[in-house]
């Protein structure tokens, strides 16, 4: 098969779904050599270009440089884009679009859309107002025309099928992985230099996400604070994230609770993530929704005892190998949280349970399950 795969996530600052997208089409490349993967996308004339994925024998680019993204984006939002397919002078064999909605195809070649979760839907507080719009309106067209959609786990399955009342054996569940070379435990002296350089100086509780009030921060901080005074000063809380929608209310409540030993480090990039998990002794992600749950699954893969929220598709991540709580109640959330600092053999079972666990999450597996999508969808048979 000739895919070609949209590749605007990629061809920007990554986010999760550029991540996701990334990993899966490298597991993908060595699995399929026979098929010839197109990543393509709008990269206008002038901008120098670095491929987010090295070219090689199945894999190259095409790109879009006479036209603008954002001019298509204007025109694909007023129901007037034109075709991508024409606009690239190609008729591949099937068509990927990894970021929610399907673009327009004048060919109409077969396509495969992925759709992460419905918090834009079901959870529509937590989400920009443009993009909440923008994707309930789209988001359903795409589905009427992909032939194939993928979600990443058996929640957000579920919660397509019952809010769009789509067939589910159009739905696959294509989990992410972790790359168990980069997330794994690291030696004690990285551990302390990665520490040295942002500044943290003593045992801490863990978070990684953006900052946006979805991930439940001043449920956190309201834990933390609940701490007994002993544990509250052997530990520090450090919140490892970037900058998100509506965190005005968290970064006043941090201003509130200035005397604790609360460290917000900003973002911090792939290369510090797995020492800043290995350090921690205990990570905590109480979010309110998740399509999946990303850094669970990182901080097991790193072997650090995990508390998350019983919601969503999180206990699908951690299964037995974490402690599950209810994130609208902090004393519960503080309560796992002791338990773990306060009992040594209990954080020992966690960790190895999670390192287990993580073991189950591989994108070579992922990649397999994605081939036979593709091919159900553009009607060839073949095996992977």
């Amino acid at each position: 098969m000739r895919v070609f795969v949209e590749g605007g996530c990629l061809l920007r600052e990554r986010s999760g779904v550029g991540q996701y997208t990334k990993a899966l089409i490298e597991a993908l490349l060595p699995l399929r050599p026979a098929d010839r993967f197109t990543i393509f996308g709008f990269f206008f004339a002038g901008k120098r270009f670095a491929p987010p994925i090295p070219p090689r024998e199945n894999l190259d680019y095409r790109l879009i440089r006479y036209f603008p993204g954002k001019g298509y984006s204007f025109l694909f939002r007023k129901l007037a884009a034109p075709p991508v397919d024409l606009l690239l002078g190609a008729r591949p064999d099937l068509c990927f679009f990894p970021n929610f909605v399907r673009f327009p195809l004048a060919l109409r070649e077969p396509s495969v859309i992925v759709i992460y979760d419905l918090s834009f839907l079901l959870h529509g507080r937590y989400v920009a107002p443009r993009n909440r719009e923008y994707l309930k309106e789209f988001v359903p067209r795409s589905i009427r025309k992909a032939e194939r959609i993928v979600t990443i786990s058996e929640n957000s399955r579920r919660e397509i099928v019952e809010n769009y009342r789509v067939a589910p054996e159009r739905v696959a569940i294509v989990p992410p992985a972790v790359d168990p070379g980069h997330f794994r435990r690291r030696p004690e002296e990285e551990v302390r230099e990665v520490l040295a350089r942002h500044g943290i100086a003593k045992p801490y509780i863990l978070f990684t996400s953006t900052i946006e009030p979805r991930k439940n921060i001043l449920g956190l901080l309201e834990a933390y604070a609940a701490l007994p005074r002993e544990l509250r000063s052997s530990h520090g809380l450090v919140l490892v994230g970037g900058k998100g929608w509506l965190d005005e209310e968290i970064h006043r409540r941090l201003g509130e609770l200035s005397h604790l030993d609360v460290r917000l480090t900003g973002y911090v990039g792939d290369r510090d993530l797995p020492a800043l998990y290995s350090g921690a002794s205990v990570f905590v992600y109480p979010s309110f929704y998740e399509g999946f749950g990303m850094p669970p699954l990182e901080a097991m893969a790193c072997g650090v005892p995990v508390v998350t929220s019983r919601n969503s598709s999180l206990p699908e991540v951690v299964g037995d190998a974490g402690i599950l709580v209810d994130p609208g109640d902090p004393s519960a959330i503080a309560q796992a949280i002791q338990e773990v600092l306060c009992s040594p053999a209990r954080a020992a079972d966690l960790s190895r349970r999670g390192l287990e666990r993580s073991r189950a999450f591989r994108w070579d597996e992922s990649a397999r399950r994605l081939a036979t999508v593709f091919e159900e969808a553009a009607g060839v048979s073949g095996s992977s």
